[in-house]
């Protein structure tokens, strides 16, 4: 096989060393402050940061990837890594859970505000016009769901920003040597992979642009790319076969496949019984500003798609086709789910990135046009958040936790949501989940909580029905204000039953078939084997070049 170098297009955009490194350290610098008040200001935390960081400082202390008995099947193992090593980093690895989940924010900031980064970059590579890079950077800083996601001690921050930088080191390496490409590429895409498997969407942009291009060779190239990314990512099911948790590890997969296929809802706008007009109109003050930026770049797709000539030449040129297959795929998919699959606000952060470039970049000359488009989002953006974060105070769990732990303590609880969730919170009392209010009333809980929020979209143990139950026969005794939850309230039902639980709670154990050091080293071989069969790759090209040119002489 020949060593592959191709010489970028004249057009290719080439860098403004005077405006352009001012414009983005402004840029990055306001992301910076942003976050850093989002992460002061929004202090409430939900069920999957509690578990995920349960996760991470189990990798340190037990040197398991888990959160409970069994591994951490339903998503590949780094992100939970990473969490582990910023816990150490921290110093809360051996801490209270509530601690190591506050530190574990920065580290979801930390990547929210290189995904920004990462987006001015990219624009970069589309536009030699500074100002629309910097305009891609502060509409991703304000936009509703990155500031929802990019301050949580979630998985989507880190997914956001390998799926970025798989796209950007995409087209970056475009015209590099085929061992570069295949090893740049090919090992941030099974990386990715293996923080979230719904990237496989992103991973599969490079292919997608090759073929808007018609770009054969560049096709075999992406695909060897993505064939290498599936390759790492196959040491997740390899990790968990080997510690005897195959038959887990399939068992929620197939769980995943059914809700992506929309044969099981859980959660999301497709469950029964929830309204989706109704979801959206609860998420649209706190989204509002990222509604706009979908809507605009939807019709900034169906616009550049038009102007690259896709729809009479039926092709694009290379950097009109990376721009429409990023927004194709990441909109496809979001659409898929929102009409049929496992619609939640997980998997809408994912198409944010390709939404914002659109914004600003689909609508080509004169600039006028997107300037307007961009400012009016921008201003929406941070209008969103200046109501939503910078002045509303979000603390209603940690307020209740005190409230009872202070007034009441000893005295079991019946959660609202899920008892894992508000287990840190709650050090005093024993929590419990029970979905039937009669029976915890007969097992002798007489304390309960309830969110109006978690009851209408049905969390966990809460429903409409244990929610009418406790307003019926009990009496309120407390409540806090929560921006994620509505409003978070304590309530007393009476029973004659006395309640013999322990004065707290248990940590969950954590799983012996989750090894954090197995993965690792198998990850590192799967990736050390994969970069000498490409480095030997190319010496033995160079050294043919070599004898070519010296048979010549």
């Amino acid at each position: 096989m020949t060593l592959v170098v191709r010489t970028p297009p004249a057009q290719a955009v080439t860098p403004d060393r005077r405006t352009g490194p001012l414009v983005y350290a402004g840029a990055l610098a306001v992301a910076v402050v942003v976050y850093l008040v989002n992460l002061q200001a929004a202090v409430d935390f939900d069920l999957d940061e509690v578990m995920y960081t349960i996760a991470g400082q189990n990798t340190v202390v037990a040197d398991s990837v888990s959160w409970g008995a069994q591994p951490t099947a339903v998503h590949p193992p780094l992100h939970f890594l990473l969490v582990g090593a910023w816990t150490l980093l921290t110093g809360t690895a051996h801490g209270d859970t509530l601690d190591a989940l506050a530190a574990a924010r920065y580290l979801g900031a930390l990547f929210s505000v290189l995904s920004v980064a990462l987006i001015g970059l990219l624009a970069r590579r589309y536009t030699a016009n500074p100002w629309l890079a910097g305009a891609a950077m502060l509409l991703a800083t304000v936009d509703g769901f990155l500031v929802r996601f990019g301050r949580t001690a979630l998985i989507e921050p880190t997914a956001v920003f390998f799926g970025v930088m798989v796209v950007y080191l995409a087209v970056r390496f475009r015209y590099a040597a085929s061992p570069a490409y295949l090893g740049v590429v090919g090992v941030v895409s099974g990386l990715a992979l293996l923080v979230k498997e719904p990237l496989l969407f992103t991973v599969m942009v490079p292919l997608l642009a090759a073929v808007l291009e018609r770009d054969w060779a560049y096709f075999r190239r992406a695909t060897a790319a993505a064939g290498l990314g599936a390759l790492i990512w196959a040491t997740f099911p390899l990790w968990a076969v080997l510690n005897g948790a195959g038959g887990w590890w399939w068992s929620e997969h197939d769980t995943s496949l059914r809700r992506l296929a929309g044969l099981l809802q859980v959660s999301g706008l497709n469950r029964t019984g929830i309204s989706s007009t109704g979801v959206i109109g609860d998420t649209l003050r706190m989204y509002a500003g990222g509604y706009l930026i979908f809507a605009t770049g939807a019709i900034g797709l169906l616009v550049l798609a038009f102007r690259g000539g896709l729809f009479h030449k039926l092709r694009l040129n290379t950097r009109d086709a990376s721009l429409v297959a990023f927004g194709i795929l990441s909109y496809g998919f979001l659409g898929y789910c929102v009409l049929l699959g496992q619609a939640n606000e997980q998997l809408t952060v994912y198409a944010v990135a390709p939404a914002v470039l659109l914004t600003v970049l689909a609508w080509g000359r004169p600039v006028r046009l997107a300037a307007i488009i961009c400012t009016v989002a921008i201003l929406a953006g941070a209008a969103s958040w200046g109501v939503n974060v910078a002045a509303t105070r979000d603390d209603g769990t940690r307020r209740m936790g005190a409230y009872l732990t202070r007034e009441l303590a000893c005295q079991p609880v019946n959660a609202t949501g899920n008892a894992l969730r508000w287990a840190p919170a709650l050090p005093r009392n024993h929590v419990e989940a029970f979905p039937d209010g009669g029976a915890a009333v007969r097992a002798g809980i007489r304390l309960f909580l309830l969110s109006p929020k978690d009851s209408r979209m049905r969390y966990g143990n809460s429903s409409p029905t244990l929610d009418t139950f406790v307003r019926t026969y009990g009496t309120w005794v407390q409540s806090f204000p929560s921006h994620r939850y509505e409003r978070l309230e304590l309530w007393s039902v009476p029973t004659p039953l006395p309640a013999t639980r322990e004065c707290g709670n248990t940590r969950p154990p954590a799983s012996p078939q989750a090894p954090a050091l197995s993965f690792l080293m198998l990850l590192g071989a799967m990736i050390g084997t994969i970069a000498f069969a490409l480095y030997l790759w190319h010496a033995i090209t160079i050294r043919r070049e070599w004898a070519r040119e010296w048979a010549k002489r």
